[in-house]
């Protein structure tokens, strides 16, 4: 960016060098649709929304449905440590980490899979 910079200087310096008022002015326009078109490719190519690895956070009413809990129960779970910690926003305002909640929720279904399991162990005949 600071090379950048540096270009876009050394250009405007040679157009304020003295010179003729039209030609001036020519090199500014032209000088101008340069920056615009360097300014339309680098929105154009900049990235749109959080890095690839950055966590996004979920409201409190998005956990409800993610989990299909309610409100209560969630808060329940985290104060006794059984659900993923809320990050706090504001004063009043909490987040959770959604990476911790899915994860959360597939703990929950691997503890069902092998309760299942057990049980199937504990109930079919000896061979």
């Amino acid at each position: 960016m600071e090379k950048a910079l540096k270009q876009q200087a050394g250009r405007i310096e040679a157009l304020c060098a003295p010179q003729d008022h039209d030609s001036a002015n020519r090199g500014f326009e032209i000088e101008i649709a340069k920056l615009k078109t360097e300014i339309a490719s680098l929105k154009a190519n900049r990235p749109r929304g959080p890095p690839f690895d950055a966590p996004v956070l979920i409201s409190l009413n998005e956990v409800c449905s993610l989990t299909s809990l309610s409100r209560t129960a969630i808060n329940r779970w985290r104060s006794l440590g059984l659900f993923p910690a809320a990050v706090p926003l504001g004063d009043k305002r909490v987040a959770f980490v959604k990476g911790e909640v899915e994860q959360w929720i597939c703990d929950r279904i691997t503890g069902r899979d092998r309760s299942n399991a057990d049980l199937e162990q504990e109930t079919s005949p000896a061979v």
